[in-house]
């Protein structure tokens, strides 16, 4: 396995996909985590418990979702763990604590949106740290399920980006994402995150959701009425100006939501068609008996859908009989 950034021997272990620090408000602190992967196009849902949890009860050794072995170099690794360090400590830890507002400037546009711009790390750093992340988010997926949520030609360029700025001439590497728009969210007043997740449905923009922030990356010419939104936030890594930062709750929720009824939607979809080719009823037959199974449960029961599912499944799957 060659090293995903510098093609080098893949040899680290164990290495973060997302940072822990970044996702630890969505699946728990390091050796804790409590973590569902959701494989809407499968209907599953697989729970991964860390060894200090105490959910962990079953001696199967299952693999942390966001960990990887062999796909980058130790050189590699430790560069981004030395970034993604310093972005803990001087935004994440601090963006929300009113004691350390002296470290952010906050301006507030004519809509009353809220963006801020870290003052004592390095804007280039900021973009490194996010483009890293989403390069080996998609990177990962792409070789284990083979949905890379990007087109090959861009992550490519993000590959070349982040190469150039580890070991090339920073400053020349950025040209190969002169085409990159990013709109980068954070919700400033929870501490709630999202998902982990992106889709190939999303395509300009690209969305990724990394717990704590959600990333709009848009590539090439950006639509008039997706200009007319987002022309104040949006940052390009060429042009000579202050990263910002979206940290509003309601933009935040808003593209929260669309990965929600995504999953929701096509998790369902193909539950239901799952059981019409096991049953032989039509997709609104099942479909009815899908919802009422769903009134007789907990409205607040997050894996619900999938019980309801697998109910079903188990009542109208002949093997079972």
């Amino acid at each position: 396995m060659r090293c995903i950034i510098c093609e080098n021997d893949a040899n680290a272990t164990g290495s973060h996909i997302v940072p822990a620090s970044l996702i630890q408000n969505c699946v728990g602190k390091h050796y804790k985590e409590e973590s569902y992967s959701i494989d809407a196009k499968d209907v599953e849902i697989n729970a991964y418990f860390g060894r200090d949890n105490l959910k962990n009860t079953s001696p199967e050794i299952k693999e942390n979702h966001y960990k990887e072995d062999n796909i980058l170099c130790q050189k590699c690794e430790d560069n981004l763990a030395k970034i993604e360090s310093e972005f803990s400590t001087n935004f994440l830890q601090k963006f929300r604590e009113e004691r350390f507002k002296q470290n952010f400037t906050i301006t507030t546009n004519g809509h009353g949106v809220e963006v801020l711009t870290p003052r004592n790390f390095d804007n280039k750093k900021v973009y490194f740290y996010l483009y890293s992340i989403i390069y080996r988010f998609c990177m990962n997926s792409g070789r284990k399920e083979g949905e890379f949520f990007m087109e090959e030609d861009d992550l490519e360029y993000i590959r070349l980006y982040l190469q150039g700025y580890l070991y090339g001439d920073k400053l020349k590497s950025e040209d190969y994402l002169k085409d990159f728009n990013l709109v980068i969210t954070f919700d400033k007043a929870n501490t709630n995150g999202s998902f982990v997740a992106s889709a190939n449905q999303f395509t300009n923009p690209y969305i990724f959701y990394f717990c704590e922030p959600i990333l709009l990356l848009f590539k090439e010419e950006i639509p008039t009425e997706a200009r007319n939104i987002f022309g104040d936030y949006i940052n390009n890594i060429t042009v000579d100006q202050d990263i910002k930062i979206v940290i509003n709750s309601e933009f935040y929720n808003a593209y929260r939501n669309i990965m929600t009824t995504y999953l929701a939607e096509t998790f369902i979809t193909n539950a239901i068609n799952n059981l019409s080719n096991l049953n032989g009823k039509s997709y609104d037959e099942n479909l009815l008996e899908f919802n009422t199974e769903m009134e007789n449960f907990d409205k607040d029961d997050s894996e619900k859908a999938t019980r309801i599912y697998n109910l079903l499944y188990q009542k109208y799957n002949i093997n079972n009989v």
